[in-house]
């Protein structure tokens, strides 16, 4: 089975974001996500604890989904600024 996968990451967005992108992406039949955690050593809270997220979908999406999937990120690039 085929399995596809998008790199997703948005400067300086919080954690509880990437958690909430995740979990409506996750709606979508056939998705998941994976949290890329940041890779820094030091801890500081106004910075994100997340470099951005892994989406994967497994088999061939249908025209629906991809779209569902682009509105998503398309909404969440408006708030916060496109993807890197």
């Amino acid at each position: 089975m085929e399995v596809s996968e998008k790199q997703v990451s948005y400067s300086n967005l919080p954690l509880a974001i990437y958690l909430e992108i995740a979990a409506h992406l996750e709606q979508v039949s056939g998705i998941t996500v994976q949290i890329i955690p940041e890779n820094k050593s030091n801890f500081a809270y106004h910075h994100s604890q997340a470099r951005g997220i892994i989406i994967k979908s497994i088999g061939q999406l249908n025209q629906d989904n991809e779209k569902l999937i682009e509105s998503i990120l398309g909404y969440y690039a408006s708030l916060y600024g496109g993807s890197n």
